[in-house]
């Protein structure tokens, strides 16, 4: 990827498969039985688009510099414990230090008991608008456009690719 065209083409063609597999995918899952598969749906989707915004930072510092440049300016002091219980989602489905919870809007980012509470659709639809500002940034900022070309050719990173799968018959 050397010319302008072939990266603008990369970011399409990234854009196009995030919004298939991650935005086109996760509503399907908000709801009680696909609670915790929508919010590790929803992590992975950050974790992509965090990688891609600074490819050399750790994993860590890149999800919490996402977060509060590209989420609600409300998200920006749970920055810390997002990437806590990202890490306790991906590794132990253990929604520590937050409360999950699902048609209950009113609760996103409240507390109760003590528990600070994420809304499945509020986390979604706060997902869809980051994802939504990300982009924009990305095709208007070269150096976010560097950043992003470094990400998909990098051997951890990579960009979607989309193969066929031909069955072969032994006669």
């Amino acid at each position: 990827m050397t010319t302008p065209h072939d990266l603008s083409q990369s970011a399409l063609d990234f854009r196009r498969h995030f919004d298939q597999y991650f935005l086109g995918v996760i509503p399907r899952l908000l709801n009680q039985e696909g609670l915790f598969l929508s919010f590790l749906s929803t992590l992975v989707a950050i974790d992509s688009l965090a990688g891609a915004y600074q490819p050399d930072k750790g994993t860590g510092e890149r999800f919490r510099a996402f977060i509060v440049d590209f989420f609600p300016k409300e998200y920006a002091p749970h920055a810390s414990r997002l990437w806590k219980f990202r890490n306790h989602m991906i590794h132990s489905l253990n929604p520590q230090p937050f409360m999950m919870v699902c048609h209950n809007s009113r609760m996103h980012l409240c507390e109760a008991s003590g528990v600070r509470m994420l809304n499945a659709e509020d986390f979604y639809a706060d997902l869809v608008s980051a994802s939504r500002a990300y982009f924009v940034a990305l095709y208007a900022d070269a150096d976010l456009q560097i950043r992003f070309a470094q990400r998909i050719a990098a051997s951890d990173g990579g960009k979607p690719t989309t193969a066929s799968v031909v069955e072969t018959i032994h006669l």
